[in-house]
């Protein structure tokens, strides 16, 4: 990857390397129209406020993306019995459902995340995770309307609750750490994802059954949750402040409504190559196990399946994050994108259980560094801090309604009895390399877009009074 200016953070000071060329980009980062909410950045970078909230937010993570990631083990549980009536791709959109919600709801979520209501939604969202859980638990054999109602709808809309506030918080409370410290709690959802799967299946397959193992699962999920209302902090989050009463009318950033971020390039196509991703990126997370029961694969290694697969997501979720400094953002997301597309279409030869593991590690690995970028890329995304979760809120919206169509798509190219796992490993592959290229175009419009800005922060201040930074995007 060859390097260029990267803006996704733009606060964090560096001196230009003296052996760097004369005409390597730089950024003025105290620019006098943001002095005002770099003071308030600084106010609010670390302490036991923010770390409490990191911590929150990491449970948070753990309850509602971890959740999501452990459809695979329902997905399997309801197409081999609990649902006889119901085909691979009828059950998949109760997962799909859901994360149209997760995802989708942030168009909404994100609107009350920045009007203030970052408790109220913790709270509203715990409550009816946990309530959700219980209608599941009390659900009859094959009445694939009630799963839908409990688990699709109402279980979607109480993580979707939870789920964004929980990313777009932290950039309320971290600037120069930021990316670092998304990744952290990022974390939680492959930490979820890894005792969710396991602990179902467990569950399931055991003594307990299904309906006291979902019991068992909400009563931990609300003992956590709880714990998360208690401890989360709202100094500097989800509320909107007051530009500094020095500042003239005109200098005060213009909040946008939702459909006005489509103007800016950068923002739109990076929209576009992630719902490109998330249309396809599910595949393996939802058909893992299934494909390794249809191939003979050992039935106790196959319940670890979407562990494994999990415990290589959280690795995926913490290295990339620590090396974004270095290697930048976007070039990672792009990297991990492309091996996720090229391995769903490697699903083509999995027949036993070595192919499975390596599938999953590696998958689990890229689509966990992808994910948990995402967010980041978002911030560096958001000139006017009070956009951060809108604009989190709208792309999380447009690729919940891609997971929404996507697994019924596959699900439906995969058939009923005889599955074809050809068709949807090229869909799932396809759709994804296809994204790949609209992050790559989102990338050449960030860097036009920093030169851009850096070249107008020049004409307005001298140059030798201009902190200057070499960036990768």
């Amino acid at each position: 990857m060859t390097s260029s200016v990267s803006p996704d953070f733009p606060s964090v000071d560096k001196e230009r390397d003296p052996d760097a060329p004369k005409d390597t980009p730089v950024i003025n980062e105290k620019t006098s129209s943001r002095s005002g909410a770099s003071s308030t950045q600084e106010e609010t970078e670390g302490g036991f406020a923010a770390w409490s909230t990191v911590v929150a937010a990491w449970i948070m993570q753990f309850c509602t993306s971890g959740y999501v990631n452990a459809f695979g083990v329902y997905q399997d549980f309801y197409t081999r019995g609990y649902l006889p009536s119901s085909s691979a791709s009828t059950i998949s959109w109760i997962g799909s459902t859901n994360n149209l919600l997760v995802f989708g709801g942030g168009l909404i979520f994100g609107r009350l995340f920045d009007a203030g209501y970052f408790r109220s939604m913790l709270v509203g969202g715990s409550i009816l995770f946990i309530f959700c859980l219980f209608m599941i638990s009390i659900s009859q054999q094959d009445h694939w309307y009630q799963l839908f109602l409990a688990q699709g709808i109402g279980l979607g809309i109480a993580q979707g609750l939870l789920y964004l506030p929980s990313l777009a918080i932290i950039g309320h409370h971290f600037e120069k750490k930021r990316t670092l410290v998304m990744g952290i709690v990022a974390s939680g959802a492959a930490v979820g994802g890894i005792i969710h799967p396991i602990m179902l299946n467990q569950l399931f397959e055991g003594r307990v059954g299904f309906h006291n193992g979902v019991r068992v699962s909400a009563a931990m999920n609300g003992m956590l949750l709880i714990i998360a209302i208690f401890i989360s902090l709202q100094k500097g989050a989800g509320t909107r402040k007051e530009e500094p009463s020095s500042s003239s009318e005109s200098e005060r950033p213009k909040i946008k409504k939702w459909y006005q971020f489509f103007g800016e390039p950068a923002y739109c196509t990076a929209v576009i190559g992630n719902f490109l991703f998330f249309l396809g990126g599910y595949y393996p997370l939802f058909y893992l196990q299934l494909s390794g029961i249809t191939h003979g694969v050992d039935k106790t290694l196959v319940f670890y399946s979407i562990a494994i697969m999990n415990a290589a997501n959280l690795p995926g979720r913490l290295i990339p994050n620590h090396l974004a400094s270095r290697l930048g953002v976007h070039n990672q997301m792009i990297v991990a994108a492309s091996i996720c597309g090229a391995l769903a279409i490697a699903f083509i030869g999995m027949h036993n259980a070595a192919g499975m593991v390596v599938i999953a590690i590696i998958y689990g690995f890229a689509s966990g560094a992808y994910v948990s970028l995402l967010g980041a890329m978002l911030a560096g995304l958001s000139p006017n801090l009070q956009e951060m979760g809108s604009r989190m809120g709208t792309c999380f919206a447009c690729g919940g309604f891609a997971t929404f169509i996507g697994p019924p798509i596959m699900g439906a190219l995969l058939g009923t009895t005889n599955y074809k796992w050809l068709r949807p490993s090229l869909f799932s592959g396809c759709c994804v390399l296809v994204g790949v290229v609209f992050m790559i175009i989102a990338r050449h419009f960030k860097i036009r877009d920093v030169e851009r800005k850096r070249l107008e922060d020049l004409d307005r201040e001298p140059v030798e009074k201009t902190p200057k930074s070499r960036r990768i995007v």
